[in-house]
């Protein structure tokens, strides 16, 4: 089993920013406990008029845990007529190449 990073990049209408970002929070919350979280990052566009407003970049310790997440409950967060409005583009990725910046001492 190797780790896999979900990139899901959301259109999200302009002026509803701040009601995307409160759904995104109980989805994340929801997922965090999820056997094989290991982490995620949401950014944010700094150009008003970028395609998509919100990447969200997440970590799991296999494909299978990430499967295994995606549950009932995690279904009847998503499916709200709300949720409608935020169009997400999700892509799987494994890792081939890892860099961190040089510390100098």
């Amino acid at each position: 089993m190797s780790a896999i990073t979900v990139i899901n990049s959301f259109e999200v209408p302009a002026g509803r920013e701040d009601e995307f970002l409160e759904l995104w929070k109980k989805v994340n919350a929801y997922m965090q406990w999820k056997p094989g979280y290991s982490g995620n990052t949401l950014h944010r566009a700094i150009a008003l008029n970028a395609p998509f407003q919100f990447v969200h970049v997440a970590q799991w310790a296999s494909m299978a845990h990430f499967q295994g997440a995606h549950d009932t409950g995690f279904r009847e967060l998503i499916d709200q007529p709300v949720w409608s409005a935020f169009i997400p583009h999700r892509v799987l990725f494994d890792i081939v190449h890892e860099a961190r910046a040089n510390s100098a001492s």
